[in-house]
């Protein structure tokens, strides 16, 4: 018997909370994180596990990331309490934050120099598409990565769009 996926959700806005609730719907153990108390225990009530800070829950297999930007990322991932210094090596992480292509690539050689795997993937939909796991992913990554990753990118979506590695 295979030991099941565990999931985080780093940014818990519209999009990450679709898609955090869509894993606890999945019944994959899922972490989520923000920045705002009401939105940890609402998710706690939906029977998630909150997090205070990224580092708290960066000992899931799989961790996605829902912040507004490249520079929200780098601090989630690399700042003070950032996940990365306390992942696992080979944990991936699944960045669906609007960024220009550069930094995309800057990040996931960063996460590639510290021992982690990347997906980048963008998602639309809006929020009520990701409430009900429906969203569509662009995603880039490895063939490895994302067969580790599939139970719960499926979960969250109804089309990826695979673009390479």
């Amino acid at each position: 018997m295979t030991k099941p996926i565990t999931a985080s959700v780093i940014g818990l806005g519209s999009m990450g909370w679709g898609a955090a609730v869509s894993l606890v719907r999945a019944e994959i153990p899922t972490q989520g994180v923000d920045i705002r108390a009401e939105v940890l225990e609402k998710f706690a009530a939906e029977g998630g596990t909150p997090c205070a800070s990224p580092a708290e829950a960066a000992q899931a297999d799989v961790i996605f990331v829902f912040v507004v930007n490249a520079a929200q990322s780098r601090d989630v991932l690399f700042g003070e309490n950032g996940a990365v210094a306390k992942a696992r090596p080979g944990t991936i992480f699944i960045l669906c934050v609007t960024m220009p292509p550069s930094e995309a690539v800057a990040i996931a050689d960063d996460l590639a120099k510290a021992g982690m795997v990347s997906i980048d993937a963008p998602v639309s939909g809006g929020s009520a598409k990701a409430l009900t796991g429906e969203m569509t992913i662009m995603a880039s990554g490895s063939d490895a990565a994302f067969d580790r990753a599939a139970p719960a990118i499926e979960a969250i979506s109804t089309k990826v769009f695979r673009l390479g590695a």
